[in-house]
């Protein structure tokens, strides 16, 4: 090979290994900016029960239902001729909701009518034949019992007559309409919601209340006559909704063994008219009043360290572990104490690793 002559393997600059190195250099340069970086998180307050708040001890929930409450269903098999009530319809107590067909009895009552108006008469005529002395008092007193007879028998009529009429039992609003004109009903063999060819339903809805389950450990907080807050599920979306107010009406003896709780009925002490049987609703059964400001944070706000009790707060931008003392607990969350009722806590999920003093960005900012 001459001297001149250039060489066969061209020499290359190694821009592999650059882009290598420019990408490890971004990663680590990333996982840095990453660890420094202020974590974003939501801030919130404690909650703060003023001097004079009653004190929630349990909570619990049910449904409303009514303490008057009846399936009316005809006294003796018939047809229904005239049906007087629509869902919805008021009737007071008494009032006719519906009769069935009775033409035979009908026609009894007015033969026993007239069998009752002859007998007066015959024992009108045998009073004057007694008083003339014609007639003997043994006869007399047979007459008598003839007419007793018939009245009687004309009182059993009415009675069976009376039985073809529905009324109602207190005064309420039809929520069912089970039966129309023309259908043959039947006296309940079931009883309550699930009587057979029943005519009506009948709601007091002056009668309403809440029945609750409460779990057997916190039937010991509870007393008769104890107010309590009542929160309408179907009530509750409405906007500055606020619980209504009502008080523990009655602690049923006994115990389900299944569930382990007790069924407590809760009266109203104020109404909506929104109300109806069957809507859902959570009881907040109050205990005393709180001398004083109480703070309350829910138990996933508070940290245990070595036994000890702390919160998350944000402090001139970096958490912060602030000592607390547990004082107590309620449905609502822990009592605690020295925490000020502005603080600013943080609220950390249960995936996120937060170290004190780590730079915090507060959402929403």
């Amino acid at each position: 090979m001459s001297n001149g002559a250039k060489p066969l393997i061209k020499k290359r600059f190694p821009w592999g290994w650059v882009v290598l190195g420019a990408l490890a250099l971004l990663a680590v340069a990333g996982s840095y900016v990453q660890k420094h970086a202020p974590l974003s998180l939501a801030v919130t307050g404690p909650t703060v029960f003023k001097a004079g708040a009653r004190d929630p001890l349990v909570t619990a929930s049910g449904y409303i239902v009514a303490r008057h409450r009846a399936t009316l269903s005809a006294k003796v098999p018939g047809r229904v001729a005239w049906l007087g009530v629509e869902e919805g319809s008021r009737v007071r107590q008494g009032q006719i909701i519906a009769r069935l067909e009775n033409p035979d009895l009908l026609a009894l009552c007015d033969q026993e009518r007239a069998a009752l108006a002859q007998a007066e008469r015959e024992l009108k005529r045998s009073d004057a034949l007694a008083r003339a002395g014609v007639l003997d008092l043994a006869t007399l007193d047979q007459k008598r019992s003839v007419r007793d007879q018939a009245r009687a028998q004309l009182a059993y009529q009415e009675a069976l007559l009376e039985n073809m009429v529905l009324r109602a039992p207190f005064t309420g609003t039809v929520t069912q309409k089970l039966s129309e004109v023309g259908e043959t009903v039947s006296p309940g063999t079931a009883g309550g919601a699930n009587a057979i060819n029943a005519v009506a339903t009948l709601v007091d809805f002056d009668s309403l209340e809440v029945e609750v389950e409460v779990n057997e450990t916190g039937i010991t907080k509870l007393t008769k006559g104890m107010p309590v807050e009542i929160r309408v599920d179907a009530l509750d979306v409405a906007p500055a909704a606020s619980p209504l107010q009502g008080r523990l009406r009655e602690i049923y003896p006994t115990s389900n063994r299944q569930k382990a709780v007790v069924i407590v009925r809760v009266a109203f002490l104020e109404k909506s008219r929104f109300l109806l049987p069957d809507m859902g609703a959570k009881v907040t059964f109050l205990g005393e009043p709180y001398r004083e400001d109480v703070i309350i944070l829910g138990r996933e706000q508070v940290t245990r360290r070595d036994g000890a009790a702390f919160v998350w707060v944000l402090a001139d931008g970096r958490a912060a572990l602030q000592p607390v003392t547990v004082l107590g607990e309620n449905p609502v969350g822990l009592q605690v104490q020295g925490l000020k009722p502005d603080a600013r806590l943080l609220v950390v999920p249960p995936e996120t690793r937060l170290e004190p003093g780590a730079r915090i960005r507060v959402k929403g900012r």
